[in-house]
């Protein structure tokens, strides 16, 4: 009965540094947060090389305490 009424966490959207596999740069980027998961926002280009940061890996989100 707790199963049901558990739901998951809202996702949080956030400032944050991603990895390009592209360009080997770390950028600034939109990151979206659920739970211990994060994740680039869908349609995000890297500002120096302008391929999709879709498949980025997060570094660092920028959160206030």
């Amino acid at each position: 009965m707790n199963r049901l009424l558990m739901t998951a966490p809202a996702p949080k959207e956030y400032k944050g540094w991603a990895y390009c596999y592209i360009c080997t740069h770390t950028v600034e980027a939109q990151v979206i947060q659920a739970g211990k998961r994060a994740w680039v926002k869908n349609g995000q280009r890297c500002p120096r090389c302008r391929s999709p940061l879709e498949s980025a890996a997060v570094l660092q989100d920028l959160m206030a305490a």
